[in-house]
């Protein structure tokens, strides 16, 4: 089993907590996104939308990491991360769903606000060569605004809202359970960690300090071992901290912006 991911990656980091509540080995390689390491013809032969993580395993190549963790959970059940009860499955998936559709705005915000300074910092052409790579016309166009213009850019608050109101159903829903669908960790739990995860590295905390389950939510699962293994344990410091430093540079833009409008 071979993973291509990257460490700040949230699709990567939603896969590698499922390897790790499975204690699944694997061999790793890094790939260099902000060098535009995902554009490499090699990588593209393995996944053509230019987009990590990819997963090699027992002669199949994988992508899509919402699939890949399907794929996990039914190649080796040993530690099973889906609900037995098909409600509660459909449940699960569900969430999977909607989280898949939170992605695009996840992207805005971390390049408006936690990628934005060091790609300002590179050389335009440099910059304007790793845009010019993406595969979407979609994609490409929107990561030109948001690097062009950052929190000011006509998506970032559209994404922001959309967190809001996808956290304020998740806040709900964990009221009466500690995890998302039935009374265990489950792919959906995996997949939302990374969200939550990006909006406290990119100082938006706002969105989910003051919803209490959501909150307790976070902290039971940074607690869990598979947190250290596959997140923290890859999560550079510097970027970290890049990040946070980026996202107190705007916290008063962002506010404004975000204000209710009288």
């Amino acid at each position: 089993m071979k993973l291509y991911h990257a460490g700040v990656s949230t699709c990567s980091q939603k896969v590698r907590l499922v390897l790790a509540e499975k204690s699944l080995d694997y061999d790793s390689e890094f790939v260099d996104l902000q060098r535009g390491g995902q554009f490499a013809p090699d990588y593209l032969r393995k996944n053509a939308a230019g987009v990590v993580p990819t997963l090699e395993d027992n002669g199949l190549t994988l992508v899509e990491s919402t699939l890949i963790n399907e794929y996990l959970d039914d190649a080796y059940p040993e530690v099973p991360l889906r609900p037995e009860d098909p409600g509660l499955r459909h449940q699960m998936r569900l969430w999977c769903k909607t989280i898949d559709e939170l992605h695009p705005h996840c992207g805005v915000q971390t390049y408006a606000i936690g990628a934005r300074p060091g790609l300002l910092a590179r050389p335009a052409a440099e910059v304007a060569k790793l845009v010019a790579a993406i595969p979407d016309p979609a994609r490409r166009a929107l990561r030109r605004s948001v690097i062009d213009d950052g929190v000011a850019a006509p998506a970032f608050v559209d994404a922001y809202v959309a967190h809001d109101r996808f956290f304020a159903d998740v806040d709900t829903a964990l009221h009466d359970s500690d995890w998302l669908a039935g009374d265990s960790f489950s792919l959906a739990d995996a997949a939302l960690l990374p969200y939550v995860l990006r909006v406290d590295h990119l100082g938006l905390i706002a969105l989910f300090e003051n919803r209490s389950s959501l909150m307790s939510w976070y902290q039971r699962i940074c607690a869990r071992p598979s947190y250290e293994v596959a997140v923290a344990s890859l999560l550079p410091d510097a970027v970290v901290s890049a990040f946070r430093a980026a996202g107190a540079a705007v916290a008063d833009d962002v506010a404004e912006l975000v204000a209710p409008k009288s």
